[in-house]
């Protein structure tokens, strides 16, 4: 029994955790890396340059944040012309709360993670 080396697509499924693609078994031959990160980001290829495509990613999250606020307040309005139950608005508001403090948190780490690297001395 042959020990078949770890295709690279795999392990990049791995690691950010798409667990259908990781758990695919590889019987092809190893794909370009471009493909599965085009397969993990909604078939968009990454760029050679590695912090536009986490600059593009954050700005996709930014988004959703910002239309899951939109969504909250919606739901705010709909309750008062009694369209909705009070659950409902509840739900998401609380939704809406923990995607922006997960979102504040990124932001603060990575500003930290910037200005401790600005501050390296080479």
């Amino acid at each position: 029994m042959a020990i078949n080396p770890v295709n690279a697509d795999l392990r990049l499924a791995q690691l950010l955790g798409d667990d259908l693609i990781a758990q695919a078994p590889s019987t092809t031959s190893p794909a370009p890396l471009g493909s599965a990160a085009a397969a993990l980001t909604g078939d968009k290829p990454l760029s050679s340059n590695m912090f536009d495509d986490v600059l593009n990613k954050t700005i996709e999250a930014l988004n959703g944040v910002s239309k899951s606020e939109f969504h909250a307040n919606q739901m705010i309005e709909r309750y008062s012309r009694g369209e909705v139950e009070l659950h409902d608005v509840m739900v998401a508001q609380s939704k809406m709360s923990v995607m922006v403090q997960m979102a504040v948190t990124t932001i603060n780490g990575a500003v930290n993670t910037f200005k401790e690297i600005t501050q390296m001395q080479i």
